[in-house]
């Protein structure tokens, strides 16, 4: 019998619920947000599709990088990346900076989940339980994430036109 993992799991389970979670998040909130700055339906196809083009010319150089430098710190690059990315993209209503932020951010959440999926194995060390719960914690936060984001499009309303918004007695 081989002995378990020497750092406690909760990792795992981190890492399975936010790391699937935060694409299903982009996939649902891109195309709402396309859609709320006018965007067509071609554009916004490019939007979703332009996450992964990055990922299909550099992931041998990404995983080439995690050999040389170590997987934990180029995976923490592409996090703290993904989420210092995050926060523009409300500010960017055009078309070629939002596929620009789209293709560098989509890079960088699929970098984040592949050095995830490499760190897992790493911590788990071949134990077939602690890949289970990978797994089972990736797909719920692949199922809540979306349900999440669009309860909070709804509570926010950001495709409501300014002149819709109540402005109270003073208008």
């Amino acid at each position: 019998m081989t002995p378990g993992p020497s750092r406690p799991p909760a990792s795992i389970h981190v890492a399975g619920l936010f790391a699937m979670g935060y694409t299903q998040f982009y996939t649902l909130l891109i195309p709402l947000y396309g859609l709320a700055v006018g965007l067509s339906a071609s554009e916004i196809g490019m939007l979703v599709g332009g996450r992964s083009l990055l990922a299909v010319f550099l992931s041998i150089h990404v995983g080439v990088l995690m050999d040389r430098f170590g997987t934990r710190r180029v995976t923490l690059f592409f996090v703290w990346m993904a989420m210092a990315l995050a926060p523009i993209f409300p500010l960017v209503p055009w078309f070629w900076p939002l596929l620009l932020l789209q293709i560098v951010n989509g890079a960088a959440l699929n970098f984040a989940w592949s050095g995830s999926q490499t760190l897992i194995a790493q911590l788990a060390e071949g134990e077939a339980e602690y890949f289970g719960r990978f797994s089972f914690f990736a797909r719920f936060g692949s199922t809540t994430a979306p349900i999440l984001a669009g309860a909070v499009w709804d509570m926010a309303e950001p495709g409501r036109p300014i002149s819709s918004v109540p402005c109270g007695a003073g208008c």
